[in-house]
């Protein structure tokens, strides 16, 4: 027994070398491959940025890298040296992994800092001066087996105020000079793939404060800490298809130095995509538990209340989505590339051929079965409001093939909805002015309320019940062309 436990102690560090040679032996492999992958999320988001390898030293146990980031050269014509920002690389070899953030199991964990150094001197003191000495961002990426990644960023705590601006610059600070920015920094913790098409994980984000003058009054934002959780099974390009992300703002508060404030309690915004076979859908809202508004000039005071906003799709072909936030980056790559070019009039071209492309795609995916709908509800003490709409379009042909504005208006069917408590208009000029619209029969007085409902059909629309002829309203205009490539080329 104790000949095995001697053989196995001798075997372990053995196996562990070695799988640590092999490890390193293919780090710079891998740094080349993360610099690579980099590029093409870069380019999907931020097109005018570029990193490059600028040096690699490998070593046993860990090696050393740098990496520069610049503007895109094929898209910015440099006039004087671009500023670059150079990044510190440690990476640490697996299987077993000794790193400033402790222990770490994979083939590998880079750990990037900014390498303040490099800086020019009067970016490195301002540098120093915001995040007072510490770094400014740290990030882990540890790959792992099957494909996961494990990445840590963290943003460190800074803050700017009239006394660093005077030591920076030896001068006071103007009126229109912010007064104060203060941020608690950021910390997050999410796994994703190779890839980069899932993500996981959660950002919480630190208390920010700013605090200015305009007319000599002062002016104040404040967000508490909040937390960002996602849960995304799909990421194409940075556009969920599959999943969720979440996130919470305890508290949100604007002043505009005239008494006029607003506050949010309890803010919930929401991202969220599915899949159903091949169809997309998605929706977005945003919540609020409490909303306060302070406005002394107004002749309504509005009392505290709760707000739901939502807005979704649904019945999108999932290729035709793909299809048009490829597009979406090719004309976001042609609006960056007329920024410091000689041939503005060349690019005009190629930027209007690109939103050309992407307005013609987005027209392509309204077909037979998609549809939108929109919800909102104000709620306090003195009852609720809320409008919903629900549209959806159903006609077998595609938008583009419509030939005029009567085809529109029969392919689309939906209601729109919209009521309002009794409470929340009395004693507002609002009370008396809803008469006129209840006998004109636009609205209908439903005892504690006053509702509207507006519902679209085969042509045909109906208020309350009672047909409305608007293809008669809209008179000869109806049976006009739509004049499709006009109304695309100039977008």
């Amino acid at each position: 027994m104790k000949k095995i436990l001697i053989s196995v102690a001798l075997i372990v560090p053995v196996l562990w070398a070695g799988v640590t040679w092999f490890t390193s032996i293919k780090t710079e492999e891998v740094f080349d491959e993360m610099l690579t992958e980099s590029n093409q999320k870069l380019m999907e988001s931020f097109p005018f940025v570029k990193v490059e390898k600028q040096s690699f030293e490998k070593g046993f146990t860990s090696s050393t890298a740098k990496s520069t980031i610049t503007l895109n050269s094929e898209i910015f014509e440099y006039e004087e040296e671009p500023l670059k920002l150079v990044m510190n690389h440690t990476i640490y070899h697996g299987p077993v992994m000794m790193t400033p953030n402790g222990m770490k199991t994979g083939t590998s964990y880079v750990r990037t800092t900014l390498d303040q150094t490099s800086l020019p001197a009067e970016i490195k003191d301002l540098v120093k001066l915001l995040f007072e000495g510490k770094e400014p961002i740290v990030s882990g990426i540890q790959a792992g087996v099957g494909g996961n990644v494990d990445v840590d960023m963290e943003i460190a705590p800074l803050s700017f105020d009239a006394k660093k601006h005077t030591a920076l610059t030896g001068e006071e600070p103007d009126s229109g000079d912010p007064e104060l920015i203060s941020f608690a920094g950021m910390t997050g913790h999410f796994t994703t793939n190779t890839e980069g098409t899932r993500l996981n994980g959660t950002m919480n984000i630190g208390a920010l404060e700013m605090k200015g003058k305009e007319d000599g009054k002062d002016i104040v934002m404040i967000m508490a800490p909040s937390v960002a959780d996602m849960d995304v099974d799909e990421l194409y390009k940075g556009t969920i298809l599959d999943g969720s992300v979440v996130m919470k703002i305890p508290e949100f508060v604007f002043s505009d130095g005239k008494g006029s404030d607003v506050t949010f309690h309890g803010l919930t915004v929401v991202s969220k995509a599915d899949q159903d076979g091949d169809k997309f859908g998605g929706v977005g809202s945003f919540d609020v538990d409490k909303l306060l508004v302070q406005a002394p000039d107004s002749p309504i005071q509005f009392p505290e209340s709760k707000v739901h906003l939502s807005f979704g799709v649904k019945g999108f072909d999932r290729d035709a989505v793909i299809k048009l936030v490829d597009l979406g980056q090719e004309m976001r790559s042609s609006q960056f590339a007329l920024f410091g070019n000689d041939d503005p009039e060349q690019l005009g071209e190629a930027m209007i051929q690109s939103m050309g492309a992407y307005y013609t795609a987005l027209g392509a995916t309204i077909k037979q079965g998609v549809g939108i709908n929109t919800d909102f509800e104000l709620s306090n003490d003195t009852g609720k409001s809320a409008l919903n709409l629900d549209l959806n379009y159903a006609e077998a042909k595609q938008l583009f093939d419509l030939k005029t504005i009567r085809d529109v208006i029969m392919a689309l069917q939906g209601q729109l909805k919209i009521s309002i408590d009794k409470g929340m208009i009395a004693g507002t000029p609002a009370e008396e002015a809803i008469g006129m619209p209840v006998a004109m029969g636009f609205a209908v007085d439903k005892g504690e309320a006053y509702e509207a409902v507006a519902d679209l059909g085969s042509g045909e629309l109906k208020v309350n019940g009672e047909p409305m002829p608007i293809l008669d309203m809209l008179g000869g205009m109806v049976d006009q062309p739509i004049p499709w490539e006009m109304i695309m080329s100039s977008q």
